[in-house]
């Protein structure tokens, strides 16, 4: 099949792009595939991070056309046109952030004007995290065009179902923590991170929705019972003068390590391996691509009770759950997990849970792009 990826690919960095490079990787072993990509993603008034650009210097295996300009309409019709002139047989679309609706709902319908690919959406999150003007009405406008979307947990459904669009949903698990390497040895970890003892890891993107506050606010709970060191991996993109500023007054420097910067994929690696517990104390989620990383890694999660982070994390199991908000009920569950030595049982039982893979990513797009009616 010839195979049209609409989303960011590297040199753009990010989850979104990661997984548009690992889902290309498997589909490119079987079928002709083109990335539409972004040649300027954020305007960098908007963008809060210090850049946009992955500086790993590996060079990629998958390549993309940058055709696509989020705040310049001319661009919008090139890659139309250019989604047209591919004659795709499926045309598979990440959707993730309402700031996009103009650019990629316009390129999808002028691509389908003279195409009769079916499209597929790939659903990261239906809502934003956070307040955004008009974003109902600006998902609802991207996502109309679709003949098939995959979602990957039931919030992200839920949502998708109130926008009332008509096309099948499908649901798929969130694909394994794929192409940040291999694990290392967690007593080198440590040593590499300049580290030692008990470790937990709060890893990604640092926003509001993410609880990193309430994180620090249990961590002085947890030092009463046990030493302790949390490891914060990530650029602050909002939140940080007030992380810093709980650090500081509550006493946490010896404790806490920050490494604030975006952190290429061959380093993901030494971060989850010098973990004992990783550390989710999210506010508001739809799903996590951080928990298919810890697990790859064998790493287990405490994650709270918010969107589909309990269908991802089995409490007792492979890691812990706990209600949001609520830094006693954080520190409780790292002391009980020390204390009762669960590691090596959740580690087990995360080596023995079935994961779904890449492959099965990419099989089930073939499979239902043979069936999916084009609107």
């Amino acid at each position: 099949m010839r195979i049209c990826l609409i989303g960011p690919l590297y040199p753009l960095r990010g989850g979104i792009a990661h997984y548009n490079a690992q889902l290309g990787l498997e589909l490119v072993n079987r079928h002709a595939i083109t990335v539409i990509s972004f040649s300027r993603q954020y305007p960098s008034l908007l963008f809060p991070g210090r850049t946009q650009f992955d500086p790993s210097p590996v060079p990629p295996m998958l390549t993309a056309e940058p055709l696509l300009d989020s705040i310049n309409p001319l661009s919008w019709f090139q890659a139309g046109r250019r989604i047209a002139e591919l004659e795709p047989d499926l045309t598979v679309v990440h959707w993730w952030n309402p700031f996009f609706a103009p650019c990629i709902g316009t390129t999808i319908r002028l691509a389908k004007r003279r195409s009769r690919s079916p499209i597929i959406f790939i659903c990261h999150n239906i809502m934003p995290h956070e307040p955004f003007p008009g974003a109902r009405s600006l998902t609802r406008f991207t996502l109309a065009p679709g003949d098939l979307y995959v979602v990957h947990s039931s919030a992200d459904r839920r949502d998708l179902e109130s926008l009332h669009l008509g096309g099948r949903i499908l649901m798929a698990p969130l694909p394994s923590g794929k192409g940040f390497g291999d694990p290392i040895d967690k007593d080198v970890a440590k040593r590499g991170l300049g580290l030692s003892g008990n470790t937990l890891l709060f890893f990604g993107l640092i926003r509001r929705y993410k609880g990193l506050p309430t994180l620090l606010e249990a961590m002085p709970l947890v030092l009463r019972k046990l030493d302790c060191t949390l490891l914060i991996v990530g650029e602050f993109y909002d939140g940080k003068e007030r992380c810093l500023n709980l650090i500081d007054r509550l006493g946490l420097a010896p404790h806490v390590k920050v490494i604030d910067r975006f952190v290429p994929d061959g380093e993901v690696s030494l971060y989850f391996s010098a973990a004992d517990l990783v550390v989710l104390p999210y506010e508001s989620a739809t799903q996590s691509g951080i928990i298919p990383v810890a697990h790859a890694f064998e790493r287990p999660v405490l994650a709270t009770r918010v969107g589909g982070l309990p269908e991802l994390v089995r409490d007792g199991e492979t890691g812990l759950l706990v209600e949001p908000h609520n830094p006693p009920a954080l520190a409780e569950a790292v002391i009980r997990f020390y204390d009762e030595t669960m590691e090596p049982a959740f580690r087990r039982n995360i080596q023995q849970q079935p994961r779904s893979s890449w492959e099965e990513v990419a099989r089930t797009l073939e499979t239902v792009a043979t069936g999916v009616p084009t609107a």
